[in-house]
């Protein structure tokens, strides 16, 4: 297994307190970044499109991509975003799929994941040429009470967390033993589901970001995991180095003990601490 660390990707969470503060947050960020080429991450397709629109309207060059488009539509909007005619794509978990672009500056997520794995899948499409590249998170501040919207998806995470464990439970009796997570997605309702499981039970390795292998058994057992939602919560608001706790998360612990990226969000604030 490849150790999930690039020392390139740099990772920052930020804690905004009510939606229009979230836009506002996004915007800066995209600004930041001048012409650059980068992807945005919402979860719903109506979010999608439209937060696109209000890019859009600020004089971006900007596409909405989710799993309702037509094959075409997708193919051309892919096709607009690795030829340069697109900065940005708003886009769901969807997309992906084959597309890599090198030279992809940075990746925001509007809205999280509820899997380490699929956020880790998500940045992992920023500075794949090597070249430095951010990823940003926008998460509430904890109690949601401003941002009540957060704080339901949230809710609806962990209601529907046991529903979908036990259906990625039947499902990883049916994965290939080794393939690439897009593909799984693809093929399998609750694929990316079924491959975190098995992965924190210790039967998945990966390969990289994208390509796991299977160890013998893929059974996971229901009592010893720990929700998708909760060990994403706990990256969100931890007060370590970030690169830290995804090698904890992806099993690289002693790589872990003697990590600080000295980049993210957390070490950054680290530096500027009085001694």
């Amino acid at each position: 297994m490849l150790n999930p660390y690039r020392s390139n990707l740099h990772l920052t969470v930020k804690t905004v307190w009510t939606p229009n503060g979230r836009k506002r947050a996004l915007l800066k960020f995209v600004q930041s970044h001048g012409k650059q080429s980068g992807l945005i991450y919402a979860r719903t397709r109506r979010g999608t499109e439209s937060l696109a629109q209000w890019f859009a309207q600020q004089g971006y060059s900007v596409q909405a991509y989710h799993g309702g488009l037509g094959a075409s539509q997708r193919r051309r909007i892919e096709a607009q975003w690795i030829g340069g005619d697109c900065q940005f794509v708003v886009c769901t978990s969807a997309f992906g799929m084959g597309i890599n672009k090198s030279d992809c500056r940075f990746v925001a997520h509007y809205e999280v994941p509820s899997l380490i794995s699929e956020y880790v899948q998500e940045v992992g499409r920023a500075g794949r040429d090597g070249k430095p590249a951010k990823a940003l998170s926008l998460v509430s501040e904890s109690t949601g009470l401003l941002a009540p919207e957060d704080k339901q998806r949230w809710q609806f995470f962990e209601q529907k967390a046991k529903e979908l464990e036990r259906s990625a439970v039947r499902l990883s009796k049916q994965i290939p033993m080794k393939g690439n997570v897009d593909e799984v997605r693809r093929q399998f309702k609750d694929g990316a589901q079924a491959l975190a499981l098995l992965h924190r039970d210790g039967q998945l390795v990966w390969l990289d970001p994208f390509t796991y292998q299977l160890e013998n058994g893929r059974q996971p057992k229901l009592e010893k995991i720990e929700s998708g939602a909760s060990v994403m919560k706990r990256y969100l608001f931890t007060r370590r180095c970030r690169w830290q706790v995804l090698l904890t998360e992806f099993g690289f612990v002693d790589e872990a003990e003697k990590m600080a990226c000295g980049e993210c969000d957390r070490c950054r604030q680290s530096a500027k601490k009085p001694r």
